[in-house]
């Protein structure tokens, strides 16, 4: 993927050398382009869209075509297939194999010892515990393009994301949602605490109905994502959340008592402090929500300013964290499997 928060550095390293770019029902998004100039500079464009109003709409393709999606991606593969036999099809096999080479000198690291953990450690252990069926649910906010840039989603309709700007607090429901529609599929939640504790009374018709499913909470008691957009102003204006809870000294600055709170609302709730420990914790979650049918919640107490790799150019992407040097400074990315 190819965009100014995307994981795959790759894809845009990969654009960026490109000379022709086929769109197939897509929008040209501006998180996915940037700017217009950077994105189409050197190169010729192909827009095949089944609405003909979608076709320059952002800026003017070289071609546009007028298409059902499966229909004109079945002509050019029948035309490629005549090509390859009458020899006409340039070999591309080399530049293919340098862009999957270039897959494994590109990750982010992911394998962080610290405490307060980093965010991209529980992903990492996510990545390690869920298997491909699981679908994930979340919705906006520094949470969500943390875990999107960072879990792995094998299958359409496994991830969930609710909404765009606004909906803050639609994951608990969303979830309870989706366990309701779907008894056996393995749902696991993400939220930051802000979301979380948007409606967070939800919880209690997971309880009262039996809709068990997984919620990770990854709590730094900060608005992330607002906190990092304010970066470029110098300012961290009302963006925090912490204070010391008289009620739970043992919190330190974190606020409020997350694990106190769902309990009360019939759920059952673990909090982890040590990276080590998040595999654990998750396979308890497992066998919690198992005996209890009930949501079970996986607090983990994240550093209080983490910031997220984006940008507002594909080729100027910042990178606030170390890039991983070898396999095991990211040992789920899915460029280091076989």
């Amino acid at each position: 993927m190819v965009g100014l928060q995307t994981s795959h550095r790759y894809g845009n390293a990969t654009l960026l050398e490109s000379d022709v770019v086929f769109g197939i029902g897509n929008r040209w998004a501006n998180r996915h382009t940037g700017s217009v100039d950077v994105y189409t500079e050197g190169r010729r464009f192909i827009h095949i869209d089944i609405e003909p109003t979608q076709i320059g709409r952002v800026f003017c393709p070289d071609l546009g075509i007028v298409s059902d999606a499966g229909a004109a991606l079945e002509k050019l593969v029948a035309t490629a297939k005549v090509w390859r036999d009458t020899g006409k099809l340039p070999d591309y096999r080399v530049w293919a194999a340098s862009c999957q080479a270039r897959k494994r000198t590109m990750l982010r690291k992911t394998h962080f010892t610290d405490q307060p953990a980093k965010p991209m450690r529980v992903y990492e252990e996510m990545n390690k515990v869920f298997g491909k069926e699981t679908c994930y649910v979340s919705t906006i906010g520094l949470s969500h393009i943390a875990a999107a840039q960072f879990l792995h989603v094998y299958k359409p309709r496994h991830w969930i994301n609710c909404g765009q700007a606004g909906p803050l607090g639609w994951t608990i429901p969303a979830a309870l949602g989706v366990r309701a529609a779907d008894p056996e599929r393995e749902i696991v939640a993400v939220s930051g605490d802000y979301d979380f504790q948007f409606m967070i009374e939800e919880l209690a018709v997971g309880a009262q109905f039996h809709l068990p499913y997984i919620h990770v909470l990854v709590n730094n008691s900060y608005l992330g994502l607002i906190r990092q957009a304010q970066r470029q102003f110098n300012i961290d204006y009302c963006v925090q959340l912490s204070f010391e809870n008289q009620n739970a000294p043992e919190l330190g600055a974190y606020g409020v008592d997350h694990v106190a709170v769902v309990e009360g609302l019939g759920c059952k709730a673990i909090r982890v402090r040590d990276p080590e420990h998040i595999a654990a914790a998750l396979e308890d979650a497992k066998t919690l929500m198992k005996r209890h049918r009930v949501p079970v919640v996986v607090e983990v107490i994240l550093e209080r300013v983490t910031n997220i790799a984006m940008g507002t150019e594909i080729n100027a992407i910042n990178e606030f964290e170390p890039l991983a040097e070898t396999p095991a400074d990211a040992p789920t990315a899915l460029a280091n499997q076989n």
